[in-house]
């Protein structure tokens, strides 16, 4: 099969969830024997690309054996990040699918690659649609119409009329049909999350969404066995993109409210330069706060081998964070936002605890009971050993490429009975 896979960002600029879901699942379809490629918008110096069609930069290459595609707007606009629809990436688009020829296309995020999904409708390529975040129902992406407010949807535009009154009632509606025309044309839709899933039925009656779990790369997972009693210095653990939604502000003012001096807290990875100097400004005194840097995937069992407990403090809706399945794979007990996919996986006082979203309050007094009483992980690590089943990248792969499979079988029945 020839496989072309449709994300708004990704390797090597950046590497966030949903970067890694495509990069496994085209990696594990390649190893199969299919070809794949990867079409991508990328934000390079004009100066990297080789190629220009219609006022796009393009350029194509191999990052880590996965081929590549990367093109840029020479002239970029405001609304690049919101909209469905952008006339001046249509020709691009049907130029690169002519091109490749795709028997299957499998969009891992809609973002900046939209029309790529027109152009598939148009010439019958039976695509795949993985939801990653609410992108196709929120121009906002995350359900969140300002840092302090969540909503449950747009409900055909009445919340939005309500809550985020800088987009008018003509751009919701249109908006709100496009998104409706992709996910009732694509052959499947999947979820990594039932939280998701839900959410999406709720909005878009009639569209059917299959879930298949993100799967772990166990090669780079350890397990931690370090058992624990009274008077172990603690060592909580922070990890991911920094940025404001992310809730680090959050774990930070719980970890500064804390009085013990003999614990710890790491902080791993990078984000947005103004948050993350934000973020450092809170904790230039305090000692006990490590600011670590980024990570690679082949650094996971050092990392978590050095971590009693991770905390995931988002303040919006997660759908399937990488960061908190690697910790239960690797035996590390989880505090989350009792939000979204977060509050699916995380059972109080089973794998970990749970804290009301944005209260550094309740966070504090979660972390402190830990602290305090630091065998009670003992019994959650004896729980995520004995009950808790996180799927391999492998098993994953093989639920899409039988997809993969249907879905071809399916389109070679319809030309034959044409």
């Amino acid at each position: 099969m020839k496989i072309l896979y449709l994300i708004h960002q990704f390797y090597p600029e950046f590497r966030t969830g949903t970067e890694k879901f495509v990069y496994n699942i085209a990696l594990m379809a390649q190893r199969s024997g299919n070809k794949v490629k990867v079409v991508t918008y990328s934000f390079y110096e004009n100066s990297f690309y080789d190629q220009e069609y219609d006022g796009i930069l393009s350029r194509e290459f191999i990052f880590e054996g996965i081929p590549i595609i990367a093109f840029k707007l020479k002239c970029e606009y405001i609304g690049l990040n919101i909209h469905l629809k952008d006339e001046s990436l249509y020709g691009f688009a049907k130029k690169i699918i002519d091109d490749e020829s795709p028997d299957i296309i499998h969009i891992g995020h809609p973002m900046r690659v939209h029309e790529f999904i027109k152009v598939a409708i148009e010439k019958r390529i039976p695509y795949i649609l993985t939801l990653t975040d609410f992108f196709m129902m929120c121009p906002k992406v995350n359900l969140a119409p300002d840092k302090y407010t969540l909503c449950s949807g747009p409900q055909r535009g009445s919340e939005c009329r309500i809550l985020c009154a800088e987009f008018n009632d003509r751009f919701i509606s249109h908006r709100l049909d496009l998104a409706e025309n992709y996910l009732k044309n694509a052959e499947q839709i999947v979820s990594p999350s039932k939280f998701l899933a839900v959410l999406f039925s709720q909005e878009f009656s009639g569209i059917n969404i299959q879930i298949i779990n993100h799967g772990l790369r166990y090669k780079f997972i350890k397990q931690n066995n370090r058992i624990y009693k009274g008077g172990v210095k603690l060592v909580f653990g922070c990890a991911g993109t920094l940025a404001y939604h992310k809730g680090v502000h959050i774990l930070l003012k719980a970890f500064a409210s804390i009085e013990n001096r003999d614990v710890e807290l790491k902080i791993y990875g990078s984000g947005e330069k103004d948050y993350t100097s934000y973020l450092r400004n809170i904790t230039s005194t305090d000692k006990r706060v490590t600011f670590c840097g980024t990570y690679l995937s082949e650094q996971l069992g050092e990392i978590f081998s050095g971590i009693d407990v991770m905390i995931v403090p988002s303040v919006c809706y997660e759908n399937y964070p990488f960061v908190l399945h690697e910790a239960l794979a690797s035996n590390v007990p989880v505090i989350a936002s009792n939000i979204g996919g977060m509050a699916e996986k995380i059972k109080d006082n089973f794998n970990g605890l749970t804290f009301n979203t944005g209260s550094f309050k309740d966070l504090m007094r979660k972390m402190t009971l830990i602290i305090e009483h630091p065998d009670i992980l003992n019994k959650m690590k004896a729980n995520i050993k004995n009950q808790i089943v996180i799927p391999t990248v492998e098993q994953e792969a093989y639920n899409y490429l039988q997809l993969y499979k249907r879905t071809l079988l399916k389109k070679l029945q319809f030309l034959g009975n044409s």
